[in-house]
């Protein structure tokens, strides 16, 4: 267990999240003589299911006759990506814990070749094939309906959120404690400053659902926010435009880039070679399906057009 995820940070009297590369949320509710404990994601690595046990049984530590004063209900997903549900099938193995998650990211969570799949464009690399790109795989057990509610057994209510554009149906998860207080777990829906100055290309499926759910979030009324990717904050709105700019920049440099006709893999190296980008195989092919997701983008908004000239797709810019 790393430094980062060593202990846990209150959000309020009832919310907690483990600090980590992703964060992982933990809801609380007392239930007579016991805790009941939901996560919202279950972690970026194959040993996270372990550290989140650990972290529970230290915050939570047996009763006097030994027995176990807190109970794992569920894992509720926001999306189905290695890095936020590689604790899952460990979890659900050692505590029978249910697994919740939506319809358009169940297949993916049951058989994570799929994700694999769609990023390589065909059959996955075998350096892909690894646990920090494709989890073992794990069952659901509810589906989440978008923008559902529920409430908990003691009292807590749940929103489900639509947040399309970074995945096929990602959700964000809208907390209201019984004191009232609200919280917003928005998965990857956003990313943190500190994730958007390392990486200010972040994967995505579809540039202007990903759009329309950053106008989205800034209409969401809650006391915290917390992105997957990031610090815990009160205000969304500047972190939003900042991911806005980051998606208008990326268009602005493959339009700039397509006033003369490039195959997709020139679009890719124009548009890392203009952001200082060097791309081994995980970012060639992460950044390089975000990219065709971007020309896909821009192809249905009229802004660009394709032709197949001698067996080879050209992209270009269209004229205005």
């Amino acid at each position: 267990m790393n430094k980062r995820n060593s202990d846990l940070v209150s959000v309020t009297e009832d919310i907690f999240i483990i600090r980590d590369a992703t964060n992982v949320g933990i809801i609380t509710e007392k239930i007579e003589a016991h805790t009941d404990v939901y996560l919202v994601d279950s972690g970026y690595s194959p040993d996270m299911g372990q550290s989140i046990l650990a972290l529970l049984n230290r915050k939570f530590p047996p009763d006097k006759d030994g027995k176990p004063s807190y109970r794992l209900r569920a894992i509720l997903c926001t999306h189905s990506h290695a890095d936020h549900v590689n604790g899952n099938a460990y979890l659900a193995d050692k505590t029978g814990c249910d697994i919740w998650i939506t319809k358009g990211e169940q297949a993916n969570l049951e058989s994570p070749y799929i994700e694999q799949t769609v990023i390589c464009g065909g059959y996955p690399f075998p350096e892909l094939k690894i646990p920090f790109y494709q989890a073992r795989p794990s069952t659901a057990t509810r589906q989440i309906f978008p923008d559902e509610k529920d409430i908990l057994p003691g009292g807590t209510k749940l929103e489900f959120i639509s947040m399309p554009g970074h995945h096929f149906e990602m959700t964000a998860i809208l907390v209201t404690t019984t004191d009232g207080k609200k919280v917003l777990f928005t998965g990857d829906a956003i990313f943190g400053r500190e994730r958007m100055k390392k990486y200010w290309i972040p994967f995505m499926l579809d540039p202007g659902s990903f759009k329309d759910s950053l106008k989205h979030l800034t209409e969401i009324s809650a006391d915290f926010f917390i992105p997957s990717h990031g610090d815990i904050i009160t205000d969304i709105s500047d972190l939003a435009e900042l991911n806005r700019i980051a998606v208008l920049s990326t268009e602005k440099c493959i339009l700039s880039a397509l006033e003369k006709p490039l195959t997709t893999e020139e679009v890719l190296k124009d548009v890392a070679d203009k952001n200082h980008i060097t791309l081994g195989l995980p970012q060639f092919v992460l950044i390089g399906c975000t990219i065709r997701s971007y020309l896909s983008y821009l192809y249905r908004s009229g802004r660009i057009r394709y032709i197949i000239k001698e067996n080879t797709m050209y992209w270009q810019k269209t004229a205005l």
